[in-house]
This record gives C-alpha cells, sequence and structure tokens, in this order.
C-alpha cells in the first residue's frame, strides 16, 4: 500500500481526471504481465479521459460492480473506428474484462441512476468516432467486483492507437506484436464503499505496449 504522504499527494489528482494521457505524470503502481512502457504519444492516437472509479451494489442480488466513466476525443485528423478493449487487472494479477458477468439490467440502472443519457455501454459506444470536441462519445465501463480486497485496481485501454512493436517474448523468443494500449491506476484506500461520495482516483496514467 502507498504511505500517507503518497495518498494524499495520489488526491490531489483527482481534478486531472478529464486530462488526456499524454498531458499526465507517470507513477507507475501495478505491473502487468508482457507489458513494457513506451514513450508518450508517438502517434496520433484517441483522447480517452476516464472519471475515478466507484463501486456500486446491486440491490436486487447484492453483487458488486466497479465502475467509470470517460470521455472519448478524435483530433487526429480523420474520422476513426472506435472498437475498444477494456480489462480490470487485480493486484494479484487476475484480469477481468469489460462487462464480463454483468447483466444488460446492470448497465441499464447505472445510466439511470447517473442520469446521463449520453452515456453509451461497452455495445452501444463501437462504430465511428468523428472529429473534435463536439462529437466526443462518452462511455460508461463496468466490472464485476468479486473481490473488494484490493488496494490498486489497474485498467488497460486497447483501441485509442494503431501503433504496434513487434518483440520477442523473452520466455519463448517467438515474435509477438505488441499493441499500444493506455494505462490507468487506481488506489482504492481504506474498506471500499458503494456509496455515490465514495470515489477512488487515478494516481498514474501511462500509455505502454502490451
Amino acid at each position: 500500500m502507498l504511505g500517507d504522504s503518497r495518498v494524499r499527494s495520489v488526491l490531489t489528482l483527482c481534478a486531472f481526471a478529464a486530462i488526456p494521457l499524454s498531458a499526465l505524470p507517470t507513477m507507475s503502481a501495478v505491473s502487468a504481465r508482457a507489458a513494457t512502457a513506451a514513450p508518450v504519444a508517438n502517434a496520433k492516437e484517441l483522447e480517452f479521459a476516464p472519471s475515478e472509479l466507484r463501486l456500486w451494489k446491486d440491490p436486487e442480488t447484492g453483487d458488486h460492480f466497479w465502475y467509470f466513466t470517460y470521455e472519448v476525443v478524435n483530433n487526429t485528423g480523420k474520422d476513426q473506428r472506435y472498437a475498444p478493449r477494456i480489462e480490470l487487472i487485480i493486484d494479484d494479477g487476475r484480469i477481468v474484462r469489460q462487462g464480463e458477468g454483468v447483466a444488460s439490467r446492470v448497465g441499464r440502472e447505472l445510466k439511470q441512476y447517473l442520469g446521463d443519457p449520453l452515456l453509451e455501454d461497452q455495445f452501444e459506444i463501437l462504430g465511428t468516432v468523428l472529429q473534435g470536441k463536439t462529437h466526443a462519445k462518452s462511455g460508461i465501463v463496468i466490472f464485476r467486483a468479486d473481490d473488494l480486497n484490493p488496494t490498486e485496481l489497474t485498467v488497460m485501454v486497447q483501441g485509442l492507437s494503431k501503433e504496434t512493436e513487434k518483440r520477442p517474448n523473452p520466455k519463448t523468443g517467438e515474435v509477438e506484436t505488441l499493441r499500444k494500449t493506455a494505462r490507468i491506476d487506481y488506489l482504492v484506500a481504506g474498506d471500499p464503499r458503494p456509496a455515490s461520495t465514495e470515489l477512488y482516483p487515478i494516481v498514474s496514467r501511462e500509455w505502454i505496449f502490451r
């Protein structure tokens, strides 16, 4: 876990949640397998601005879900196809995919709870992102929260950039294609509670090849 002094500095980053990835400092919090750090923004990519993480409890089943909202903006100079792959990495190495084990009803109720008619789920948001801020898309990402004990959570987002790199696998020696991926680290300090006032802040954001 992070020390008290780092926690205080981390909490000040909440105000930066809407800033594009390339504008924020890098502070690695959780290691991810088969991932290596990449230089910032060598190629044009979609801008991805996530919110803080929150926890929601389904009143019908009692199940818990992590969720966050985001805005994606296309300033690349041409229309872009958007079909993201978004995963949550638990601090013990487990990986949960967006929407995995999440009933469509949960998504509808969360969007109603948030009161934002422009939010799109993982299927609704698929398609072309037109150029400019006025054509930005707003999405919601939901993960099952079967474990409420982690203190650090990492979100990986593929599909914002077309940039790739070919590198040999350190174990097999075979050449693999790695994709430029947005990595977002969240801090979960204390006992997570499913309350609208409880926000779990972003502690670092960077590009990696994974």
